[in-house]
C-alpha cells in the first residue's frame, strides 16, 4: 500500500529531505502523520514549523523559541521553528537548508492572505531561489477550503508585510500546490517543483490554527478578519473565531433588525443573529461583549469582504467607542493593524467615510478581474477562478 503512495515514489532512499508542516500534515491512508512517515524511511533530516507550532497550541504572533517538546516525535530529526525570535527574517537559514535536497511541503492553507502560512512559504523558496540551493520542492496538496471565489485586491508593495504578501489579493482562491506553482514563475527560479494533486473526494480538513477551527471559518475569514484591526473583539477567546464580533460597548445590536431588507447592512444570504460572550482570553478577556453572529449561505453567493467592510462602517458610524487597533501590529513595521489588514487606501477610506462603496465596489470588480487572469495559468483543478457581482 506504502509503494503506491505518490510520495514514496518521488523520494530515494537517500534523499535528505526538510519538511514544512504542521498537524494538518496527515495521511487517512497510513494512519499517521507525514513526519512519522519519513522519520520511519530514514530520509527526514529537518521539520520546518510555522507560526502555531506544529498542532496549533500557540495564539497568534506567539513565537515559538524552543522545539525540545517535538524531539520525542521522532528522534534523530532536527526541529527548526521558522517563527521564533532567532530565525531572521522569518525564514530559514542557509546553513538550514544547505544539506537538504528535497523539501516537502504539507501544510493546510486558509485561502486569505493574512494567513501566515503562505509568506512562510514564498519566503522559504525565496531563500531557496536566492541561494541557488538545488533542491526539489515536493507539495503535497490539498484543496483550498474557502474554495474558488476571489474576493478584494492584490496589496501592493507599500502596505505589504507578513500578514499581506504583495501581489496577492485578499481572498486568492488558489491551492498551495497552484500557489507554488505561481511563486516559482514570480521568482524566475529553476529548481524543481512537483506538485502531488490534491484528492478532493478524500478530504479531510484538520485545523491549521488555533482560531480556525473549521472550513465554514475560512469562508468567513477573508472579511471578519478586519475586525483584528478594532478594539472589538473578533471572536478569538470563543469557540467562534470570526463568526462572531462584539465588544462590552455594543449593547444596542438588539435593537436592530439586522435581517430585515432595509437595514443598511442587510445581506439577503447572510443571517445575523445579536448574542453576548464572554472571551476567556484576547480582547476583553473575562468581559461581557455584545455584537453580532454570522451565518452566511454560501451557496447562494456571499462576499465576505464586502459584507465584513459594510458591517464595520455601520459599526463606526453607530458607536463612538469603536475605534482602531492603537499601535504597531508587526515588529519593523510602523503601520496600525487595520492599514495591513486592509492592505488598500481605497479601503481605508471607504472605513473612514471618505469614499462611497459605489466607487469601492468598481475596484474590487477590477481587481479581482485581474487577479484572475494573472493567475488562471498556474491553476491545476477545475473550476476556474471565480468572483461575485452582487457585493
Amino acid at each position: 500500500m506504502l509503494k503506491k503512495d505518490p510520495l514514496y515514489k518521488l523520494i530515494s532512499k537517500k534523499a535528505a529531505v526538510g519538511l514544512l508542516c504542521n498537524q494538518s500534515a496527515w495521511s487517512d491512508r497510513s494512519g499517521q502523520y507525514t513526519f512519522r512517515e519519513l522519520a520511519d524511511r530514514k530520509v527526514l533530516k529537518k521539520v520546518f514549523i510555522p507560526e502555531h507550532g506544529l498542532f496549533g497550541e500557540l495564539q497568534d504572533q506567539v513565537k515559538l523559541d524552543d522545539t525540545s517538546m517535538y524531539s520525542r516525535l521522532a528522534p534523530g530529526v532536527e526541529w527548526i521553528s521558522i517563527y521564533s525570535a532567532a530565525s531572521p527574517g522569518l525564514t530559514a537559514t542557509e546553513a538550514q537548508l544547505k544539506d537538504i535536497d528535497t523539501l516537502v511541503i504539507d501544510i493546510q492553507d486558509s485561502g486569505s492572505r493574512y494567513f501566515t502560512f503562505t509568506t512562510s512559504i514564498y519566503l522559504l523558496l525565496k531563500k531557496i531561489t536566492e541561494l541557488r540551493l538545488d533542491i526539489t520542492v515536493i507539495v503535497l496538496d490539498k484543496p483550498n477550503p474557502a474554495g474558488r471565489q476571489v474576493e478584494g485586491t492584490r496589496i501592493r508593495s507599500n502596505f505589504a508585510s507578513f500578514i499581506g504578501l504583495e501581489g496577492l489579493p485578499h481572498r486568492h482562491g488558489l491551492t498551495l500546490g497552484e500557489l507554488c506553482r505561481y511563486f516559482r514563475n514570480r521568482l524566475a527560479a529553476d529548481w524543481e517543483l512537483i506538485v502531488v494533486p490534491a484528492k478532493l473526494k478524500h478530504f479531510r480538513f484538520i485545523a491549521p490554527s488555533p482560531n480556525i477551527p473549521d472550513i465554514a471559518t475560512c469562508m468567513l475569514y477573508p472579511g471578519q478578519c478586519l475586525w483584528e484591526g478594532t478594539n472589538a473583539s473578533e471572536g478569538r477567546g470563543t469557540t467562534q473565531p470570526f463568526r462572531v464580533i462584539g465588544a462590552p460597548y455594543l449593547d444596542w445590536v438588539f435593537t436592530d433588525n439586522w435581517n430585515d431588507p432595509r437595514h443598511p447592512v442587510h445581506h439577503k444570504n447572510c443571517l445575523v443573529r445579536p448574542l453576548s460572550f464572554i472571551p476567556v482570553f484576547h480582547k476583553h478577556s473575562g468581559v461581557a461583549c455584545h455584537g453580532i453572529e454570522l451565518t452566511p449561505d454560501h451557496a447562494k453567493g456571499y462576499h465576505s469582504l464586502a459584507h465584513s467592510l459594510q458591517l464595520i462602517r455601520y459599526f463606526r458610524e453607530r458607536t463612538a467607542e469603536l475605534s482602531w487597533r492603537p499601535g504597531t501590529y508587526e515588529a519593523f513595521n510602523d503601520k496600525t493593524a487595520i492599514e495591513l489588514l486592509a492592505g488598500d487606501q481605497l479601503i481605508l477610506d471607504y472605513l473612514n467615510k471618505l469614499n462611497e462603496w459605489k466607487e469601492l465596489r468598481q475596484w474590487f470588480a477590477e481587481e479581482e478581474n485581474s487577479w484572475i487572469k494573472e493567475a488562471t495559468p498556474f491553476l491545476i483543478y477545475k473550476p476556474s477562478l471565480s468572483q461575485l457581482k452582487n457585493k
